[in-house]
């Protein structure tokens, strides 16, 4: 007769984080993602650099809903970035969103893990958060010592996800202690 074996059941503190965690992560890795194509397409070799005036034709505009003057805000705001970041920030920020988008959606899988309360999950997720912690506090120190102008573009965007890593992170460490204590 074969032998029959018990599943522990998923706490319910796992089951929660694990959630938000597959959520956070999903979201993190576009944003992350979409930052890091963000720094690839804008260089100062682009044509608003050159002078060349944005190209807005009638049908587009209509067909994206947006006027004359918001089209000439796009342009402006690409030449906001080109103009106010030193030369380091392009290299750094890219480099910094492709770490954030690998390790936000390895976070997608560990916070699944967690949902399915593996043993191996508890761990991994008070890391995989943490490294997203220091993401968001590294992309923070770099930000301020841009411009003005950058800042005010990152700061907001920077800080909500380092309260929200710093939520996850709390969570996954009294999870962590609770998972050793029994």
């Amino acid at each position: 007769m074969p032998k029959i074996v018990e599943k522990t059941p998923t706490p319910g503190w796992a089951s929660c984080l694990g959630i938000v965690v597959v959520v956070f992560g999903i979201i993190g890795t576009a944003s992350h993602g979409n930052e890091w194509i963000t720094q690839k397409v804008i260089t100062s070799d682009s044509a608003v650099m050159h002078g060349i005036s944005p190209r807005c034709p009638e049908d587009e505009l209509i067909e994206e809903g947006i006027s004359l003057i918001e089209c000439q805000l796009m342009s402006a705001k690409v030449k906001i970035m080109i103009v106010s970041r030193p030369n380091w920030f392009r290299d750094f920020q890219m480099n910094l969103a492709l770490l954030g988008t690998f390790v936000a959606f390895s976070s997608i899988f560990v916070g699944a893990a967690l949902v399915q309360y593996r043993t191996w999950a508890p761990t991994s997720i008070v890391m995989v958060v943490s490294v997203l912690l220091i993401i968001d506090i590294t992309g923070f120190v770099a930000a301020t010592n841009t411009g003005p102008l950058l800042r005010s573009t990152y700061l907001w965007n920077i800080l909500l996800w380092f309260f929200i890593h710093l939520t996850m992170t709390a969570g996954a460490l009294v999870g962590y202690r609770r998972y050793f204590s029994d």
